[in-house]
Order: structure tokens, then C-alpha cells, then sequence
């Protein structure tokens, strides 16, 4: 059995027949130089070879890898998210195209907008989700009795839009809603607010989620300029998806349980909202 000394020298001391030798069996100090001599020659090529590799390893992990200018958006948390379900969808944007959504008003339009634009269908979450939503848990947010199972009242950011949707397409039709739409009864100041906090809303939510499909422009029969073609296909969200999870997940307590607890704070009314009861 070969016995190691304690003492290590340098690849290139052993080279030299002339220096003497520390090692206490000199057997080995006679082996050693020609492997080690080897090792120094093949050194460079292996490691050539290995940051060849590396490189080509990371080139290929480069670019099998999204581009950041196609996928820069920063998730918020939702509970929702597991219901998001994406979907290609050809707009009908023809002019005249008929839809369950559009014309005069009636109680099957009333219906469908109903359907698809409930003011509130409240579910809910727990702190922890509330926290990687990045919000806090403030004393002003409305939470559920322990008795219904506790947690924060939350509803989904799209049923507001199409609500907002909804009130605009309403007041469009003054003659029809104004004298049974409980919104329109309130003082005309407040009415305008709430239009234009719609409009605002709405604004916010299409910069935000911009749409960058290219519509393309035809010429088009009877028409002297280019006319565009509305008709196009777009990356979408498949909305009865997240609809079926709002529903599945509603929380259904009696309005009277949703009151203030022990340590509720209410946040300050704005000014604007002083003069008004609303």
C-alpha cells in the first residue's frame, strides 16, 4: 500500500531530478511526474473543450428563452389565476353585426349584460393570499364574521369594468333607464361622477392591458378611402372560465352578517363626496 506524506508539492518540483525529494516512499516520488507531466499537457485542450461546451450551453438556454419585450407584464396574485385559460377569438367588429350585447333595450338584452356584469358576486381571501397580492391587512378592509368562515371580502376586477360597461350603455339610452335605473336617481353631480369614473376606469384598463393586434386596412366597394377590417383574431382570456370560478366561489351570507368588527377604521370620505350621501 502506497503511503501518502503530509507534505504536497507542486506538479513542476517533482519534474526536476535534481531537488530533493520529501516524500517518504521514493517509489512514489519515481511514478508520480510522468501522470502529472500528462495531466499538464491535455490541461489545456480539456479546458477548452469544457468552456466550448458551457458556452453553447448557455447560448442554447439563451435563446430557447421568452423575450423579455414579449413578456414584461408583472403578475399580480389572484386566486382567480387558476381559472385563466387563454383563448383565440375573431373579433366581429362589422358595423351592423348582431349581438345578444347591443341595440335597444330590452329584458333579454338586460339579461345577458346581467349575466356577464354583476355589480358585486363577492368571494373571498385569506390574509396570506392577501399578502402575496401585495396588499396589507388594513383595519378598513371589510372581513367575514368568524361564524361564515372569516377572511376578506374580494370580487373580480372584470365584473366592475363590465359594470361600468354596462352603466355607459345604459345612459345611452336615457329614455328607457333613467326613470327605473336606481343609479340614475341619485343627485345629477353624482351621476356625472360615477359616468366619469366609468370612462376613467375603462380608459385605465385598456392602457393597461393594450392591445397590440394589427387591424388591417381594405379598399373597399363604394368607399373612397382605405376602410379597416375590424374582424381580427386576438389572444384572449376565456371569460366563462373565470366566471364559472366566481360563481363557484361566491360567498352567499346574508347582508345584514357583513358588518363592522371590533377593530374596524373606516377610511376618510373623500371631499368631493362630503355634500352627498352615497
Amino acid at each position: 500500500m502506497v503511503k501518502h506524506s503530509s507534505q504536497y508539492l507542486p506538479v513542476d518540483s517533482a519534474d526536476n531530478d535534481n531537488e530533493e525529494k520529501s516524500f517518504d516512499d521514493a517509489e512514489m516520488v519515481r511514478a508520480e511526474p510522468r501522470p502529472k507531466s500528462h495531466i499538464l499537457r491535455v490541461w489545456p485542450m480539456l479546458s477548452h473543450g469544457a468552456l466550448m461546451c458551457t458556452s453553447m450551453l448557455f447560448f442554447a438556454l439563451w435563446m430557447g428563452t421568452p423575450s423579455p419585450h414579449l413578456h414584461d407584464d408583472i403578475p399580480i396574485y389572484s386566486p382567480a389565476s387558476v381559472a385563466v385559460d387563454s383563448t383565440v377569438v375573431r373579433y366581429n367588429g362589422t358595423l351592423d353585426f348582431p349581438s345578444i350585447y347591443r341595440g335597444p333595450p330590452s329584458p333579454e338584452i338586460d339579461a345577458a349584460w346581467s349575466r356577464i356584469a354583476r355589480d358585486l358576486v363577492p368571494t373571498r381571501m385569506s390574509l396570506e393570499d392577501i399578502i402575496k397580492a401585495g396588499e396589507v391587512d388594513s383595519p378598513s378592509k371589510v372581513k367575514y364574521p368568524p361564524e361564515f368562515g372569516g377572511g376578506f371580502m374580494v370580487s373580480i376586477e372584470a365584473y366592475h369594468q363590465l359594470h361600468c360597461l354596462n352603466l355607459l350603455r345604459k345612459a345611452s339610452w336615457p329614455e328607457y333607464y333613467v326613470p327605473t335605473e336606481i343609479l340614475f336617481q341619485d343627485p345629477p353631480e353624482v351621476v356625472r361622477m360615477h359616468l366619469d369614473h366609468c370612462i376613467e376606469m375603462i380608459r385605465q384598463n385598456i392602457m393597461c392591458n393594450a392591445d397590440v393586434t394589427m387591424i388591417t386596412w381594405n379598399w373597399v366597394q363604394g368607399h373612397k378611402i382605405p376602410y379597416p377590417n375590424f374582424n381580427t383574431r386576438h389572444q384572449c382570456r376565456n371569460y366563462e372560465k373565470i366566471l364559472d370560478w366566481a360563481v363557484k366561489h361566491a360567498v352567499h351570507i346574508p347582508k345584514s352578517a357583513v358588518t363592522r368588527l371590533e377593530d374596524t377604521v373606516d377610511i376618510p370620505l373623500p371631499f368631493h363626496l362630503m355634500q352627498h350621501d352615497v
